[in-house]
């Protein structure tokens, strides 16, 4: 019931406290210099909002031509800084994508698709139908991103609340290899290191973290007991599908969806 349920929110927000205060007592000093000082080249923001129940296909065959409602609940908008010096392609694109200009795939009326609780980040940008709150497949010519061949891309650290990268883990979770529009916000209190080498950080929430907590506060679907005893034992046993299966409990109830976004002076 609800209760169990913010009795579980609970629990896992101090975990994740003690866990990235541990992070936090052993993160390098190069780091700690790198998350201060990384240069914001440009900005863009990110309207939010939320429509009741999850995204809808029956409701993408109708008049509207989309899954999502007609007017969401707004939470507010979200200013992302860009490090364009430190991961320049991946800001390259991801302006691109807040651009609206004609013919490019673009983020707005997308949805963000997950939200981990437990390790404190969202996802948003899945690949696939924009009718369903995805985006437009990126060509891999025109939105080619070398910096996932660059070691130095990878230093960036998730210390902060609002830390923003390239969501490379989750997109190969998914099964989008190559380029992708996949990216995560880290939700706070406490940093993630188990996002640190594995995506691409260009960027930071200068304005709207109290829109990402928003979001991060959403409740996802929630497993039976039952169900959790199953999975725990596919697990045990080796079986692919536990993982599979789990994937869907980090998974948002209602569409959260980005209404608009544009890129603004820097």
């Amino acid at each position: 019931d609800d209760d169990d349920d913010d009795d579980d929110d609970a629990t896992t927000g101090r975990r994740a406290t003690l866990v990235g205060a541990c992070a936090a007592a052993v993160m390098t000093p190069r780091a700690r210099a790198m998350d201060a000082t990384a240069n914001v080249t440009a900005r863009v923001y990110l309207d939010v909002g939320a429509c009741e129940g999850a995204a809808n296909a029956a409701r993408a065959l109708g008049d509207d031509g989309g899954a999502l409602c007609a007017t969401p609940e707004p939470f507010g908008r979200i200013v992302v800084g860009l490090y364009g010096d430190a991961a320049p392609d991946t800001v390259r694109n991801f302006l691109a994508l807040c651009s609206n200009a004609a013919s490019t795939p673009t983020l707005a009326g997308t949805v963000f698709h997950k939200i981990d609780k437990g390790n404190g980040y969202v996802v948003g940008g899945k690949s696939g139908s924009p009718r369903l709150g995805q985006v437009s497949a990126l060509s891999g010519e025109r939105f080619s991103n070398g910096d996932v061949t660059r070691a130095s891309a990878f230093e960036g650290r998730h210390f902060r609340p609002g830390t923003v990268s390239l969501a490379l883990e989750s997109a190969a979770k998914d099964g989008e290899y190559g380029t992708t529009a996949q990216f995560l916000i880290t939700t706070g209190p406490a940093p993630v290191p188990s996002l640190d080498n594995k995506n691409i950080v260009f960027g930071r929430v200068e304005q709207g973290l109290d829109v990402v907590q928003r979001l991060s506060n959403e409740k996802t679907f929630k497993p039976s007991e039952t169900a959790r005893a199953y999975n725990a034992l596919a697990n045990l046993v080796g079986d692919s599908r536990a993982g599979k299966a789990k994937a869907a409990w980090i998974k948002p109830t209602r569409a959260l969806v980005i209404t608009s976004c544009g890129v603004l002076d820097a």
